[in-house]
């Protein structure tokens, strides 16, 4: 049986909808739902979930059929606050969320359908910060093809209180300069 990205998507956003997690679906696959489509080879959920409470959740896991090493994912969940499990050849990153915008972006998620089964994704003006915080290449053009999608229709006063807050909580201008460049865009 040849299991497609699609396939684990569905598999890994089942469970978590059955076990009633609070989940957002980030990374490239939001990117292509929010913004423009573009090639992923995983599945990346921001989870609220404490630390104490990832092995619970692991045993859960591996009774729907995911596989992983318990100690490897209970270490990086200590140590990084983020998890790795697989299914079939495709692995699915598990961010816990810790910051005040991420949880912020949990109140404000939306539910979209995806190959038949509903999940919850940042709105653009989260998906956007959630890009630019970590500035990565590939994070920066999501962020860019978000705006450009999206353009007339974002909440540009919660962009750049957001953008404001968290540069000032880093002493650095980078987010409001790369938010603001992405704005005139």
């Amino acid at each position: 049986m040849n299991i497609l990205l699609e396939d684990v998507y569905k598999k890994a956003v089942t469970f978590l909808n059955e076990e009633k997690y609070k989940y957002l679906i980030i990374g490239g696959i939001a990117a292509g739902v929010i913004g423009e489509p573009r090639v992923t080879a995983d599945v990346d959920v921001d989870i609220i979930i404490s630390r104490e409470n990832v092995p619970v959740f692991l045993d859960k896991a591996k009774k729907s059929g995911f596989k992983f090493i318990k100690t490897r994912c209970l270490e990086s969940a200590e140590r990084t606050g983020v998890f790795q499990i697989n299914y079939a050849d495709f692995h699915i990153d598990f961010i816990v969320a810790s910051t005040e915008i991420e949880i912020k972006a949990f109140e404000r998620a939306k539910t979209r359908t995806l190959y038949g089964v509903k999940a919850f994704f940042p709105t653009p003006e989260d998906m956007i910060l959630l890009k630019i915080i970590p500035g990565r290449d590939k994070d920066l053009l999501d962020a860019k093809n978000i705006a450009l999608r999206h353009k007339g229709k974002l909440d540009t006063r919660y962009l750049k209180d957001w953008a404001t807050k968290l540069c000032d909580e880093a002493q650095d201008m980078r987010i409001c300069n790369i938010l603001n460049g992405l704005l005139r865009d």
